[in-house]
């Protein structure tokens, strides 16, 4: 092979290599450009009490849960996993114009008995933050999921069940050794009772999180 087609060879090369780049470059920005909003909620009760110590901050009714589910849809909002929003951010897949993201915290049995029918019923996804020493229990009046529930709904692709630590504490108030701890041991026991989770994700009530 002469000279001249070598170099064609890898001018052509180099052409293939910077458009794929450009074009990466591309879908990230396109990408980066779309916000993401993230709902959370935590218990379900189908009758609200005349007060709450919490200002009903913690509280909300399938009913409410099922209208907020049905004007997204009809506003063209995209309901999204978690784990959708990191295969879009890894480049897997292109992220919606107008994604949103459901989240439900501490793990209440209420999310099983009302919101996950509800889910079904609309074929949306959602993602619960699980306090893994209170799964089974019944604590205050207040039942929380049980490990098969949660594999449940996690096996319908629908529910992502991810940790909200082992304790329900300020992470704040926490050495950051005892609360890597915490976290590690919640998926530990995640993973015996659900599987292997290939993504792993701990968040608390942050800023990013609108309570809805």
């Amino acid at each position: 092979m002469n000279i001249k087609k070598i170099i064609i060879i890898v001018f052509l090369i180099i052409i293939v290599i910077s458009g794929l780049y450009i074009f990466k470059q591309i879908k990230y920005s396109k990408r980066a450009n779309v916000k993401v909003p993230v709902l959370l909620y935590h218990n379900f009760v189908t009758t609200v009490p005349e007060s709450d110590p919490d200002n009903f901050n913690y509280i909300n009714t399938p009913q409410s849960f099922e209208e907020n589910i049905k004007t997204l849809l009809k506003n063209g909002y995209t309901i999204i996993s978690i784990k959708e929003l990191a295969d879009c951010d890894q480049g897997k897949m292109q992220l919606p114009s107008k994604p949103i993201i459901l989240t439900l915290d501490d793990g209440y049995y209420s999310n099983y008995e009302y919101i996950y029918p509800i889910l079904k019923k609309y074929n949306a996804k959602a993602s619960i933050f699980i306090i893994t020493n209170k799964i089974g229990q019944e604590i205050d009046g207040i039942k929380y999921l049980s490990w098969e529930q949660c594999l449940e709904m996690q096996n319908s692709g629908l529910v992502e069940i991810f940790s909200h630590s082992k304790k329900h504490v300020f992470y704040n108030k926490l050495p950051v050794r005892e609360l890597r701890d915490y976290v590690k041991e919640s998926y530990i026991l995640i993973e015996e009772h659900l599987g292997k989770q290939d993504l792993k994700v701990n968040v608390r009530d942050t800023p990013f999180r609108s309570h809805a």
